[in-house]
């Protein structure tokens, strides 16, 4: 029975693991480092509204009156980028949403690897300017215009 348990406990971790891992698909340092302060800023959301609505359940039971609580407002969401081509796809994504006084939203040289996927945190309701193609050239890259409020993955098709 123990070496079950264990071998459950190990597959968890791992999991958890992978799960609160920054993409491995993004190569552009800048963009590495947005995806993870983000993947930390969301974090700290969920964490202070879940600590926020206990300590809001427990203070209405204690008093017995009922204490109205609202949860923050959801800044960003996962976007999936799907490739389901046999080739790797180079990926840039552009948008006038700033990050900081200085920087803008984007991520650049994604790079997702023939039938992988990768999950990206983004701003809701951001339009972003997506290019791609299989090719490290700009010149032959396609373009979809998304808002992320409306689309949860997109699937990389080249034409």
């Amino acid at each position: 029975m123990k070496p079950h348990l264990e071998h459950k406990l190990f597959l968890v971790v791992i999991l958890c693991f992978c799960a609160c891992s920054a993409p491995k698909y993004i190569h552009d340092i800048s963009s590495f480092n947005r995806q993870k302060e983000i993947r930390n800023t969301r974090s700290a959301h969920v964490f202070g509204d879940i600590l926020i609505g206990s300590v809001t359940i427990i203070a209405s039971a204690y008093i017995g009156e009922e204490i109205e609580w609202e949860p923050t407002l959801q800044n960003f969401k996962k976007l999936s980028l799907i490739n389901p081509t046999t080739d790797t796809i180079y990926i840039n994504m552009l948008t006038d949403i700033y990050w900081d006084k200085n920087n803008y939203c984007d991520f650049m040289d994604i790079r997702i690897p023939p039938k992988q996927s990768c999950r990206i945190l983004v701003p809701v309701d951001a339009v972003y300017n997506v290019y791609f193609s299989n090719t490290l050239q700009n010149d032959d890259d396609e373009l979809l215009e998304i808002n992320t409020s409306k689309i949860n993955r997109i699937n990389l098709i080249l034409e």
